[in-house]
């Protein structure tokens, strides 16, 4: 397995990286062997970045997955910043009527919200299957700073359940972290 990456000293940078081989002799870059590998070219600006990326796996020997990724974030002056992605991909195992697979998010942070920080979030909860209905994720949280080496932050989440008999799922977490 290999990576490398490089950062063009403008606001762009790429990546990429390779896995290889299996289990046993079946070497590198074969078709017999299970390769997987991935690309990623991002600009960051002042107050934006913008990213693609690509990535194939062959689960199999007969088999490929290919998957595609577009994020970005946005954080204007005075507004809470923005975050948005999309990934679409195609499982080579699974019939055609039913190999598509797409995601998505969207999530807002607050970041002068009182004493801390507050977000709202919604996604896909996992990839939505060609052809089948979506299972949604929700979610909103604030981190607010107890004291220099500690930070408190409250969520509440909703899982939507799509499947028969299954009801949604709300949660309530709260994290701590401490630093020192």
């Amino acid at each position: 397995m290999f990576g490398y990456s490089y950062d063009f000293d403008n606001g762009f940078t790429a990546a990429l990286g390779y896995a290889g081989g299996g289990s046993g002799t079946e070497g590198l870059m074969t078709k017999e062997g299970l390769d997987s590998y991935g690309f990623n070219a991002m600009y960051t600006g002042e107050s934006y970045g913008v990213s693609v990326t690509y990535g194939a796996t062959e689960p199999t020997t007969t088999s490929d997955d290919t998957y595609t990724a577009l994020n970005a974030y946005w954080s204007p002056e005075g507004f809470p910043s923005i975050s948005v992605g999309y990934e679409w991909g195609d499982d080579g195992s699974a019939a055609e009527t039913v190999d598509g697979q797409t995601s998505y998010f969207v999530g807002l942070q607050f970041d002068d919200l009182g004493p801390g920080t507050g977000g709202l979030a919604l996604g896909t909860k996992t990839p939505t299957v060609e052809g089948s209905d979506e299972a949604l994720m929700y979610e909103a949280y604030y981190s607010y700073p107890v004291n220099d080496g500690m930070t408190i932050t409250p969520l509440i989440y909703v899982k939507e359940f799509n499947g028969t008999g299954e009801s949604d799922e709300t949660g309530v977490l709260v994290k701590t972290s401490f630093s020192f």
